[in-house]
């Protein structure tokens, strides 16, 4: 039996029990609390330590989520022996909301705040740099990574960049189109109207249209947010997809992703309803040191998804933090 096979939870979330077991080892490792990020604000952050730990893991989360939704994956990081450390994005979770009227509106004024929290993180918080400092990061939190990761390059020794926002799936309307869209309502006053087509948390069951194939993990999430009003998060703002797609195009530029010198694991998920594989594929070909994994049957949430997809997506990451 391997690593992972001796932790693994099965169908997380459908046993009570199993949910208060994991949830109990957590909290006696947890600590919380706020640092400030750029322009003062407050940033969320929860760390997780283990002794004599083999390193030290950093979460970057996606677009709407919150560090509760990592549950089981902290669960499975802190087990294998890694101190495992996790900030909520500005505009996310117990993060401040950007004295937005619609609270649960994910909205940012320019996405380079993201990066500069994150290293704010690093310097702050984490208070380690290079050897065992590891980077998972998935969706909206894989472009954040990765525009670090280009940027700079001492604090990490490796990255796992999990379904990462490389190229946004916009829909009925190109990318250039949505661009051109979102920059016209910024220019007539209306960047915090929200995307057309997305709208305040509303809390409903819709297991096809989410991104896991999952029941039990979807369902027990679910049910944390409907509990849980602040950490409640729904549809971007105009500002936001416009400062999301020229993040994107700035990261996938050959002369950025060349200044990574770190290992590079990729993840795709072949059901992706949110990103395009376009975006991985360009990365993939001009990095320096990138393995690529797909899971043809997996959807966007690698880290939520189905047993038989998790586990094996849990080995590989597992295998490639714990090479020498």
């Amino acid at each position: 039996m391997n690593e992972v096979t001796n932790i693994f939870c099965s169908n997380y979330g459908q046993d009570e029990d199993i949910i208060k077991e994991v949830e109990r080892k957590l909290n006696v490792k947890k600590e919380s609390g706020y640092f400030k990020g750029c322009n003062n604000i407050s940033i969320y952050y929860e760390k997780f330590i283990v002794e004599n730990e083999k390193g030290s893991i950093v979460i970057s989360h996606g677009f709407t989520e919150c560090l509760e939704k990592f549950t089981e994956l902290i669960y499975y990081f802190t087990e294998m022996g890694y101190s495992v450390y996790g900030l909520e994005h500005r505009g996310h979770g117990r993060s401040s909301n950007l004295n937005l009227k619609e609270k649960s509106q994910i909205h940012i004024d320019s996405f380079d705040y993201y990066i500069e929290d994150l290293k704010i993180f690093m310097d702050e918080i984490v208070q380690k740099k290079g050897n065992s400092v590891f980077l998972f990061a998935h969706s909206m939190g894989g472009a954040i990574g990765t525009l670090f990761l280009e940027k700079y390059q001492e604090y990490f020794e490796k990255a796992v960049l999990s379904s990462p926002m490389m190229e946004i799936n916009t829909g009925s309307y190109s990318e250039n189109m949505a661009y051109l869209i979102s920059k016209f309502f910024i220019a007539i006053g209306k960047g915090k109207n929200y995307i057309f087509g997305q709208g305040p948390f509303n809390g409903e069951y819709n297991l096809e249209e989410s991104a896991t194939s999952n029941k039990y993990r979807y369902s027990r999430h679910l049910n944390v947010l409907r509990e849980n009003e602040v950490l409640q998060r729904s549809g971007g703002s105009f500002r936001w997809i416009n400062e999301a797609i020229k993040a994107t195009r700035k990261l996938k530029k050959e002369e950025n992703i060349k200044k990574i010198q770190i290992p590079i694991l990729l993840f795709q998920s072949g059901k992706d309803t949110f990103v395009n594989d376009e975006g991985h594929n360009t990365f993939y070909k001009h990095a320096n040191n990138c393995k690529f994994v797909r899971f043809d049957n997996a959807k966007h949430e690698l880290y939520f998804e189905s047993d038989d997809i998790l586990e094996p997506y849990l080995n590989e990451i597992v295998k490639f933090y714990n090479e020498i």
